[in-house]
């Protein structure tokens, strides 16, 4: 009971007859899924993050890649995310949290019903590994679809990231029957993350007044100007606006 945080802190809940949700705040990956990945890692010649924003979590991706050694984590040549506009805004901001060089690519919808992730990670991956040599990729995606993509490419080592709550038995199944490395990002400790989730929150916010109170100031003094019946010329105006 007192060896394992999450059985305890469950156990605590439950004997009060409440419900403790946030597991992740009082656990972390197994010392052997960190170094499963290590090793992934220092076996490779090169290695890149493929990350399908649109199933993937911003804020448990940037938790688990500050909670591993850094100097470990040295090999890896950078992270490609391939957002979209349904996607958690957070992508775009994910590079100011960590030391591994990001490629932000938002990607454009031909139809606003129809993601073209799936396409455009699968391409980048062949073309990363025929083209730059790369041998191992992380990719980042609960979607099961990429299963296709790597049964295609047995000669390229994989190391997949999913969600519990996002993946279904059919992909880990696989996963499994085929020997590929993967695990929960979401099993590492998200304390790490709360600094980008604040700072997420206080962007949006600003984004939000921003359009919500968007004032054409020239214009709102024409207004005022009109009912005060005051007569300004173009210097006054600019002057006043400068001033008030």
């Amino acid at each position: 009971l007192f060896y394992n945080d999450k059985f305890f802190v469950t156990q605590l809940y439950d004997w009060n007859g409440d419900e403790f949700r946030e597991l992740s705040y009082v656990s972390d990956v197994s010392d052997r899924t960190k170094t499963d990945i290590y090793k992934f890692i220092e076996n490779s010649e090169k290695t890149v993050f493929i990350v399908d924003c649109e199933n993937s979590d911003p804020y448990a991706l940037c938790a688990a890649i500050q909670h591993l050694d850094a100097d470990r984590l040295e090999k890896i040549e950078k992270i490609i995310l391939y957002d979209d506009v349904h996607a958690a805004s957070a992508w775009e901001m994910l590079s100011s949290y960590i030391d591994i060089p990001v490629e932000y690519i938002m990607i454009e919808r031909l139809k606003d019903n129809k993601s073209l992730a799936d396409i455009k990670v699968a391409a980048r991956t062949c073309q990363e590994f025929y083209q730059n040599g790369v041998d191992s990729f992380v990719l980042v995606s609960s979607d099961s679809d990429y299963w296709g993509l790597i049964e295609e490419l047995p000669e390229v080592k994989f190391l997949v990231m999913i969600q519990h709550i996002k993946s279904g038995y059919a992909l880990k199944e696989a996963l499994l029957s085929n020997d590929i490395l993967f695990c929960y990002i979401d099993d590492f400790y998200t304390g790490d993350g709360n600094e980008i989730k604040t700072d997420a929150m206080k962007r949006e916010c600003a984004r939000f007044f921003k359009d919500a109170l968007d004032l054409n100031l020239n214009q709102a003094l024409d207004e005022v100007l009109t009912r005060t019946r005051i007569d300004m010329n173009g210097e006054e105006k600019r002057a006043f606006i400068k001033r008030y």
